[in-house]
């Protein structure tokens, strides 16, 4: 598992790995299951699992400017909004009232990434519940 650490984890606490699936159970425990949001359970599964990582791989495959060390915020941001565009007709058409704008959603998804793009503090955990909070808005 050494390979998979940075410089947050010791020999004895890999703390990386455990914030990050912290990251994406905390909107899951948090979310009510019957509300009219239905992106908000998932807000650790798009920004962790589909943002963080298409961030990581574009910017380490393509990455030019580099104004941060965590990868291309933009394709995290596009990757985000476009797992949401898949996401939201699903959600529909399992019988949930959706009553998501896009443009909050932007705002939200694009607020996020910035602060994933600058933030080097446990961002696996406070990223999806910044996001979280963003969509509860």
């Amino acid at each position: 598992m050494s390979a998979f650490t940075d410089h947050r984890d010791s020999d004895i606490l890999i703390v990386s790995h455990f914030s990050l699936l912290l990251g994406c159970a905390l909107p899951i425990w948090m979310s009510s299951g019957f509300n009219d949001r239905p992106l908000i359970p998932f807000a650790g599964i798009l920004s962790l699992g589909i943002g963080d990582t298409m961030a990581s791989m574009v910017g380490h495959k393509y990455g030019v400017l580099r104004w941060s060390k965590t990868g291309c915020t933009a394709a995290g941001i596009v990757s985000v909004l476009a797992a949401c565009s898949v996401l939201l007709p699903l959600l529909a058409s399992t019988g949930y009232i959706l009553t998501q704008n896009w443009f909050p959603l932007l705002i939200a998804v694009t607020t996020s990434g910035l602060l994933e793009a600058y933030t080097a503090q446990l961002d696996n955990a406070f990223i999806p519940l910044v996001f979280y909070s963003l969509l509860c808005l």
